[in-house]
């Protein structure tokens, strides 16, 4: 009888690990599918406040989803009438002025190098024209397009994430119950909570990122038209686009900006970057806390691995998402397992 059951005992685990091995198999296969699932999701997450919000008002959700893609659309075409001509024009005269921006900047920093040469204070060796930039971005677009499959299967990617998106959103309670219903009933209320913890905290890192975002771009755009700095448009547009994700937008315009001003005077690029370590308190002290918060309850180190892993995984994709996804599987742990080993 012990041996029957010794026996019983192994071919269950032996299962076990067959179905765990089938499952990665399959999540691997198909992680294409799971990454646009996910971001639907992360969008799901983000307009369903407002969707509850109009169920107080008997609004349908459909109208609801309706009315928030189209004030997109019309805030998108509203922003292209009217700063696109310009944002194309900066560009242009930018980047036939960019080579000889680089070269200025070189010029500068071996003379700095000479000069700690000359005191002998360490100092790093120039970087080769531009190539590690190259190479990063050749990365992360060649990620990206893995994931989408090529330019076109981007467009269908984008509209198949934003009609995901609308589903979740109106069928949000049904699709929670169906999935309740595969646990055990005293395990349901609890998962149903940590649920709701977890799609709160997506939605609210989407949404303020992104008004953080629009304001670093608003207040990098004027404060470099003040200081006389050229292509302010285009910089500050640069950093609202790319602050969606952190860490990015805001180094990668003050580059862009110390070399424009560069162009003009030493004096003025030395005014820009204290321009710029100024926006940056402003965004670390005010914006982030105020309209971000603590959404995430990750360390900037644990936010900044995830961006370069999701990066390195499914390019701007996997960089958008990293941050949501990531907080919400902490919150998970947090609540399942790190809070009930604590209060045993």
């Amino acid at each position: 009888m012990t041996e029957r059951a010794g026996e019983l005992i192994t071919w269950r685990a032996l299962g076990r690990v067959l179905l765990a091995a089938f499952g990665v198999w399959v999540l691997v296969e198909t992680w294409r599918i799971w990454v646009l699932l996910m971001t639907a999701l992360i969008v799901a997450a983000a307009i369903l406040p407002a969707a509850r919000w109009g169920d107080r008002y008997r609004i349908p959700r459909l109208a609801t989803v309706a009315g928030v893609y189209l004030a997109g659309v019309i805030v998108l075409s509203v922003l292209g009438r009217f700063l696109l001509p310009a944002f194309m024009e900066q560009g242009r005269q930018f980047l036939g002025q960019l080579p000889a921006l680089v070269e200025r900047g070189k010029d500068l920093l071996a003379q700095v190098v000479a000069w700690g040469a000359r005191w002998d204070i360490p100092l790093p060796t120039l970087p080769r024209s531009g190539e590690g930039l190259g190479a990063l971005g050749d990365v992360v677009l060649r990620n990206t397009l893995r994931v989408t499959e090529g330019a076109i299967g981007a467009v269908v990617g984008f509209f198949l994430i934003l009609v995901l998106a609308a589903y979740l959103v109106l069928d949000a309670e049904r699709i929670g119950h169906g999935l309740g219903a595969l646990l055990p009933p005293r395990h349901r209320a609890r998962a149903a909570a940590v649920a709701r913890t977890v799609l709160g905290i997506m939605g609210n890192y989407v949404r303020g990122q992104a008004v953080v975002s629009l304001c670093v771009g608003v207040m990098i755009a004027v404060g470099l038209a003040l200081l006389g700095v050229p292509y302010s448009l285009l910089i500050g547009g640069v950093a609202a686009l790319l602050n969606i994700v952190p860490f990015l937008g805001a180094p990668a315009a003050a580059v862009l900006g110390i070399l424009a001003a560069l162009n003009i005077s030493p004096a003025l690029a030395l005014w820009t970057a204290a321009f710029f370590y100024g926006t940056h308190l402003v965004e670390a002290k005010l914006l982030v806390p105020q309209l971000v918060g603590r959404a995430t309850g990750l360390h900037p180190i644990a936010v900044l691995v995830g961006i370069l892993a999701g990066a390195e995984l499914a390019g701007i994709i996997g960089a958008l998402i990293a941050v949501p996804l990531l907080a919400g599987a902490w919150e998970i742990l947090r609540a399942l397992y790190i809070e009930p080993r604590e209060q045993a």
